[in-house]
């Protein structure tokens, strides 16, 4: 393949994990790839995005977006290792054998966050008996600055509408959902997580986000029910995410990768089908992993998750935040990839324990 056109940006040693100087290339296949050399693991290349003419449009650079005034408003904190499913993407990893830290830790550390918004997660933070307490302290504890506190759960237990009433009356500001799709799981917890859905409405709680992923063009569909379904129970999240499956955390297998651009097709062709109008959003503050559009004029974005090889770390650059390292704060992709990079015994470039010792989940 013949590169026809490229330029300088960074990214991440595949083994490693350091930061990189790297190019993108637009090669005459029709992809976009990355390509860089590590000093001690050698030349490595991974194509971000099978269509390079979406690369190059995808990019919104005005700063006054939509993304800005939402995601950089919010703090991501994890509360829990635990989980109570076993979702075959998961940038996680869940470990339901860690100990929870105390509430108070986890209250102090919201209430430390330079945002208006912390989104308490996990793993699946309604694992936590003490979530709604938590709730409670971050929102309305004396002597400090009040948070607004959001979660986000794979809404399994969500199921119980007295637990979701518990939630809303501990002052939470917003549920987000992972819905996934209905092949993603037995069919009891696609069962449970529509009764979830519905239950946060009936309890009158918002929606932050809510997400599905998806892997073919029938995936999407549902999604799109779903969004129909709520908007026709006036629901407005403030937005819905139809991402691709995440290669980051548990090891998984998949024919091939999906990108944002393919996904982005599959919306076109429903939308046709459907007599609906979807297009991009006019400033969404979109990059090539993270495109904002609307269909049927509800919120959307398009996710594409990036990994250590194919990450573009210049576009690491808004939020929401997160601490999945300690001591550290950049934005939730790059640190679900350097905190896999961590599990898997690299930080910046060097060995932390020696291979042998490093299980991978499978």
């Amino acid at each position: 393949m013949n590169v026809i056109e490229s330029y300088h940006t960074t990214g991440l040693c595949g083994t490693c994990y350091r930061e990189l100087p790297a190019q993108i290339e637009f090669r005459d296949n029709g992809a976009a790839y990355i390509v860089k050399t590590c000093p001690v693991h050698g030349y490595q290349e991974a194509m971000v995005e099978r269509d390079a003419e979406f690369w190059r449009s995808a990019t919104q650079t005005n700063p006054n977006n939509a993304t800005w005034e939402v995601y950089n408003k919010v703090s991501l904190v994890e509360v829990t290792d635990r989980c109570n499913v076993q979702c075959k993407h998961c940038y996680h990893a869940p470990d339901n054998a860690v100990e929870d830290l105390p509430a108070e830790f986890i209250i102090n550390k919201a209430l430390s966050m330079p945002t208006e918004i912390v989104c308490l997660m996990g793993a699946e933070p309604t694992m936590r008996e003490d979530l709604a307490y938590i709730i409670k302290e971050i929102t309305q504890r004396k002597g400090t600055i009040p948070k607004r506190v959001d979660i986000y759960t794979n809404g399994v237990k969500l199921k119980n509408l007295d637990y979701v009433k518990e939630l809303a009356g501990s002052g939470i500001n917003a549920i987000s959902m992972s819905i996934h799709n209905s092949e993603y799981h037995k069919p009891a917890i696609w069962r449970n997580v529509c009764t979830a859905l519905d239950n946060i409405i009936s309890a009158g709680v918002q929606f932050g986000q809510v997400s599905f992923t998806v892997e073919n063009k029938d995936h999407v569909n549902e999604a799109v029910d779903k969004m129909l379904y709520m908007k026709s129970r006036g629901i407005r999240p403030n937005n819905f995410c139809i991402r691709s499956p995440a290669e980051i955390g548990i090891a998984f297998e998949q024919d091939r990768e999906i990108f944002a651009s393919e996904i982005w097709q599959w919306l076109i062709e429903v939308a046709q089908e459907r007599n609906l109008e979807f297009k991009k959003h006019p400033n969404f503050g979109s990059n090539p992993y993270h495109v904002g559009a609307t269909f049927d004029d509800l919120p959307l974005q398009v996710i594409h998750w990036a990994t250590v090889n194919s990450v573009d770390t210049s576009y690491m650059y808004m939020g929401p935040w997160a601490s999945f390292i300690p001591n550290t704060r950049s934005t939730m992709l790059i640190q679900a990839i350097l905190r896999d990079g961590m599990k898997k015994g690299w930080w910046q470039g060097r060995r932390l324990f020696a291979e042998s010792t490093v299980q991978l989940v499978k």
